[in-house]
């Protein structure tokens, strides 16, 4: 037997388990970054919960620990969106809004002395009013113009339903009223492209008469923001989508039409996967040149700033349903080990996961294909990748999907992960803290998908104020569709002007900085108005550190060199290393905030290790020479952090 290829070892990851968010599609055939069938959605869950059957069982030391937990982290995120807001100048706190969270931190006083007086009912209804009251009295208007990737996904339906660039425009509009700076256009769904290709059989039939791609490249540009183009990889046809351009269920795609011999088979010979949907045999290098040459033609033929792959994976394998036996990856297989893989079982772990290994290395090397060859073509190619946010292990053995190591090698600049959680704990616990975790060291920043549809302003300003206290790169809204105007109330404040909308993957140096300032801004707030609990020589130490970072940062963003960078990841490394035991005191009163702090530096980390891999390489933008907040002679940008102690800590 003949080992020629080396075995890949899974990534511990603690992520989403495949039965508790198995993402599957929506209707009208649109792309993966679909909402799970299991998950039910209840979007108005913050403002009826009191009507909400409250369970009469004994509360468990699980549950109290979640509950506890849960309202923390709701009062941490409210507490920090009234401080970022306040640090700008551009909001007051409510006297209503300072009684709510005074009589949420009551109740956490209370909670374990009612939980031992054995009435469960009543403690789970009272966690619920409080909690509801914190949710009423959420700061609308405090998400401030922080540098971040602020995405959507622009589905084939809503490109549909506009029909022509004119009606386009109104999409556009209101994405730009929302703040958005990066759009995800689909391009490629079910293997028809909606421009008009030589390399596809052909354009999708929906959109013919107009070019979308041109039309959205040229709104998106006019609004300052970028445009990239989503493709669906080796999903190539999708029984929903044959409905609605008149074809049989069992129309495989016009890829497949043409070339039967690409196709992904079941172990039986079936076409379509479980899902519903035909899939390209990634093995296949006649496949691999036919996705590269499209890819190919589309950043060439259109000024397109990146590319997102979507459908990324092999097939969904089931319980009884094995998928992968395309003819070229057999083939391949057998030359490699001696061994048909259609003889090999789950009952045999080794071999499996042999044939499992090789089907992960199929996946991983087209990625690392599709990145070398675009980015040789058109060096500022952002590469994407819409993800599953599942278990490392049971990702790569159900959809053979090892997205880490594509963040780790820099061969995908943007993960975004398929995070569709309904609400915020489980959309942090299970979906967003994992997958940061996943790639908590590499040179990529992750946007955490968030689903959009039904959403209330509520529950949206929450996950996005949750992501900005993580070390998250932004987010992306899935998706246009579901962008109703009434969203732009809470988002307006996210526009920026002319010349001001920085987007981290393009200027991380000045990212870094701008996102630095906000945070020391934060800082002096907190210690002009005393409320700050620190002792005084912490106090000193600490106030060097903030400039020592604060100056390695200026002088990385006006001269970009090697050495620059160097000191500026010393100094950040230094100031996160004694964050804690500077903050201590701080920590035994607001624990979720000295927490948010350190996420905020690592998140800069972030954006400095990805601008260590692609701004030295790819050039720097001219903009980079703009003087930047911390420089400012401003009194808002030049108070010293720190100037102000109490004496009393």
């Amino acid at each position: 037997m003949r080992y020629l290829f080396t075995i890949l070892m899974p990534l511990a990851i603690a992520s989403l388990s495949i039965d508790s968010l198995a993402i599957q599609a929506q209707t009208n055939a649109r792309a993966e970054t679909k909402l799970s069938r299991n998950v039910q959605i209840d979007p108005d869950a913050a403002r009826t919960e009191s009507n909400i059957p409250v369970s009469n069982l004994t509360i468990n030391t699980l549950e109290v620990i979640g509950m506890r937990q849960d309202l923390q982290e709701l009062i941490g995120r409210i507490e920090n969106s009234i401080n970022t807001a306040t640090a700008s100048r551009t909001y007051q706190e409510s006297a209503l809004q300072k009684q709510a969270i005074a009589n949420a931190k009551q109740f956490l006083e209370n909670f374990n002395q009612m939980v031992q007086s054995g009435n469960s009912q009543a403690v789970r209804r009272q966690w619920q009013m409080v909690r509801q009251e914190l949710l009423r009295e959420y700061p609308t208007n405090t998400l401030s113009n922080l540098p971040e990737v602020r995405a959507i996904w622009v589905d084939r339906g809503t490109i549909v339903a506009a029909g022509s660039e004119r009606k386009l425009a109104v999409i556009f509009d209101r994405m730009e009223a929302a703040g958005v700076n990066t759009v995800f256009l689909e391009t490629i769904n079910a293997g028809y492209p909606i421009y008009p290709s030589a390399i596809a059989p052909q354009q999708n039939p929906l959109v013919k008469g107009w070019d979308p791609l041109a039309s959205a490249v040229k709104l998106a540009h006019e609004r300052q923001m970028e445009l990239h183009a989503w493709v669906w990889v080796f999903g190539v046809g999708n029984q929903r989508h044959n409905l609605l351009v008149n074809k049989p269920a069992s129309y495989p795609g016009p890829v497949l039409e043409r070339n039967p011999s690409w196709a992904n088979l079941e172990r039986n010979g079936r076409v379509f996967a479980p899902e519903g949907k035909t899939f390209l045999d990634p093995a296949n290098p006649a496949v691999q040149n036919y996705l590269l040459s499209l890819y190919k033609e589309i950043i060439t033929r259109y000024d397109v700033d990146g590319l997102q792959l979507d459908y990324i994976r092999y097939p969904r394998q089931e319980v009884g349903r094995d998928l992968g036996f395309g003819i070229a990856g057999r083939k391949e297989f057998e030359a490699l080990t001696g061994i048909d893989p259609i003889s090999i079982s789950p009952n045999n772990p080794s071999l499996w996961w042999l044939w499992t290994s090789f089907k992960v290395q199929q996946i991983d090397n087209f990625v690392a294909k599709v990145s070398k060859e675009l980015k040789q073509i058109k060096p500022r190619t952002i590469i994407s990748a819409a993800v599953f946010p599942w278990k490392s292990l049971d990702r790569l053995n159900k959809i053979q999907q090892n997205w880490e190591a594509w963040a780790s090698r820099g061969e995908v600049d943007l993960m975004v992960p398929m995070t569709y959680a309904p609400d915020t704990s489980a959309f942090l616990q299970q979906g967003v803290q994992p997958a940061l975790a996943g790639i908590s060291q590499a040179p990529a920043l992750l946007l955490p998908g968030v689903l959009i549809k039904n959403l209330g302003n509520t529950e949206l300003l929450d996950k996005l104020q949750a992501l900005r206290d993580l070390p998250a790169g932004g987010y992306s809204l899935f998706a246009a569709e579901h962008l109703r105007p009434g969203f732009t109330d809470v988002l307006r404040y996210l526009q920026t002007s002319q010349g001001e909308n920085i987007i981290p993957y393009r200027e991380p140096f000045r990212a870094a900085l701008s996102r630095y300032a906000a945070l020391k801004e934060e800082w002096t707030l907190l210690v002009q108005s005393d409320r700050l609990w620190i002792s005084k020589d912490d106090l000193i130490d600490w106030q060097k550190q903030v400039q020592v970072l604060d100056r390695a940062l200026i002088e990385l963003n006006l001269r970009p060199s090697r050495d620059r960078l160097n000191q500026a990841q010393t100094a950040l490394e230094n100031m996160s290393t004694n964050l804690g035991k500077w903050m201590n005191l701080e920590n035994l009163e607001r624990r979720y905030r000295v927490t948010t702090w350190s996420n905020r530096l690592d998140a800069i980390g972030a954006i400095l290790r990805f601008g260590d891999r692609t701004a030295f390489s790819q050039g720097l933008p001219t903009a980079i020479k703009v003087v930047p907040d911390s420089a400012k002679t401003s009194p808002k940008s030049n108070v010293e952090v720190g100037t102000l102690v109490n004496q009393n800590k």
